[in-house]
């Protein structure tokens, strides 16, 4: 009699959860407010199709592909829709649009950086506080310790492989350079990615060890908030004392961190304009200075997001050029011009000078990061108070609304039939059309929430790749692939970029 109360219980239990699924399949599928809209049957029920493919490494070309079945709008998720039209950016993305539950906080400690606040008037009130660091003016400041970093990058290449012929993977070599800039400007000294010759203290492969989790993470709410409650939660959530994946980055920015403030009480570090030493300064409406927990999240998110994705546009650019002759001699017939010419110097350029006399590069530049954006992810927010209306639909106020840069810079409407091709040259065309490109670039994210630190990495690619095309003539070792795109949690990189590299003569003023 026990026996068969227990299995009743069990049949019970399971009829139970059945039941349950099944009544959220049909709510979600048939009677959802987005059950309007197209997509997956598998997309609309569970939002472990979206994070099936995030696994995969697939998920732009599907959703991509979904799009152009079925236009502009699809449900990716049960309370998710993703739009394609560039067009949209304004309205998903207004200052008043609060992010969604997809940040999930904390996954990167308990603290909060800029990246992940949600509710846009807190963001407001602390985006106030870390604009003055990453302002242009300040980081014009630095612009000789960015020079430094790129003239000991270029030393090495030369003496590494332009001297030998050694064939070399440049991807790693885009990246250690991105490295060390933004360690030299946000901390004072470079980390010695170019003069170890290596990923330091595994800090690149941290990073990318954490990318899938965290994209699993992210597309999982609110199920992922459930496991972060149990023991598995200390396993999901970074922190300093993991030995692999953003753990490693955590503990090389305690470092950092405990040793700036070894030096102020030292009295050694006055006179630094680095970013740590800004936001260490730096004081609410108050006067009070910045919690310390808050200092690590914004440091933390300088490594993350200042280095790596800045390597990625790097990576981009360069494999876009050394695939294409004809951009390639274009190009170069520029950059000498403009030497011979004396407008850009013949050390490192001057960032202005670049952008006033190398039309053709700085089109380049933007059209490799149009077409590779280095977060090509979701970033979805929620609908206002009085919904959306997407092309007569109306989305009622609460439901996440994305879009993802990979896609949107893909746009027809935007760029023409052409749109997936690599061409500069629609960047120096018809001003209203150039002019529509930067107003729906979501390359450094959009509108209130734009990434602070898009002057830094705009510094670095209008100098470094300039300085390393003029000094080298490189040869891909494929010219077919000189590059293999990577897709990991919403964030791409490069690899095998195999290439050869001589010497070039100097072009005299």
């Amino acid at each position: 009699m026990a026996l068969l109360s227990f299995t009743n219980l069990v049949l019970a239990g399971l009829g139970y959860i059945l039941c349950t699924v099944i009544y959220q399949v049909v709510n979600y599928r048939f009677f959802h407010p987005l059950a309007k809209f197209p997509g997956p049957f598998w997309a609309s029920v569970t939002r472990l199709w979206l994070t099936y493919h995030n696994v995969k490494a697939d998920e732009v070309e599907v959703v991509h592909a979904l799009h152009k079945k079925h236009g502009p709008v699809i449900r990716i998720t049960p309370t998710m829709l993703m739009v394609s039209d560039a067009t949209k950016l304004p309205e998903i993305y207004s200052r008043y649009a609060d992010k969604s539950k997809h940040y999930i906080t904390g996954s990167f400690g308990d603290t909060e950086s800029l990246f992940n606040i949600q509710d846009h008037k807190v963001h407001s009130h602390f985006r106030k506080i870390a604009a003055a660091p990453y302002s242009f003016s300040n980081i014009k400041k630095m612009e000789p310790l960015v020079d430094s970093n790129i003239d000991r990058w270029i030393t090495k290449l030369d003496a590494r492989f332009a001297t030998s012929g050694q064939k070399f993977d440049f991807s790693p070599w885009a990246v250690y350079m991105a490295y060390d800039v933004i360690s030299e400007v946000g901390f004072g000294e470079p980390f010695g990615f170019i003069e170890q010759e290596t990923d330091v203290g595994g800090l690149i492969q941290g990073f990318h060890d954490g990318l899938v989790p965290f994209g699993i993470m992210a597309r999982l709410y609110p199920f992922t908030n459930w496991v972060k409650s149990t023991f598995l939660g200390k396993y999901m959530v970074a922190s300093p004392e993991q030995q692999s994946g953003i753990g490693t980055l955590m503990r090389f920015r305690d470092r950092l961190i405990q040793n700036r403030y070894k030096d102020i009480a030292a009295g050694k570090a006055a006179g630094r304009i680095d970013l740590l030493q800004t936001f260490i300064d730096a004081r609410d409406e108050n006067g009070k200075a910045l919690d310390l927990d808050y200092i690590k999240a914004e440091i933390l998110l300088v490594l993350l997001a200042g280095a790596d994705t800045t390597g990625t546009a790097f990576q981009a650019l360069m494999t876009e050029i050394f695939s294409d002759d004809r951009v390639y001699q274009k190009l170069m017939d520029e950059i000498d011009q403009a030497t011979r010419a004396g407008h850009i110097s013949a050390g490192v350029p001057r960032y202005e000078d670049v952008l006033e006399h190398c039309p053709y590069y700085v089109a380049c530049v933007k059209e490799a990061m149009r077409l590779n954006p280095s977060a090509p992810n979701i970033f979805p927010r929620l609908a206002p108070k009085d919904g959306l209306n997407l092309f007569g639909q109306f989305v009622p106020e609460g439901s996440e609304v994305t879009c993802n840069p990979w896609i949107v810079h893909r746009d027809p409407n935007i760029y023409g039939s052409d749109a997936e091709v690599f061409r500069p040259e629609r960047w120096l065309g018809d001003p209203e059309k150039v002019k529509d490109y930067n107003k729906y670039n979501m390359g450094f994210g959009y509108g209130a929430r734009v990434c602070l630190g898009r002057e830094i990495a705009n510094m670095e690619l209008f100098k470094a790749p300039l300085q390393f095309f003029r000094t080298f003539k490189p040869q891909a070792v494929n010219s077919e692939q000189a590059g293999r795109f990577v897709y990991k949690g919403g964030i791409s990189f490069f690899e095998d970029m195999w290439i050869t590299i001589e010497k070039r003569p100097s072009v005299a003023p």
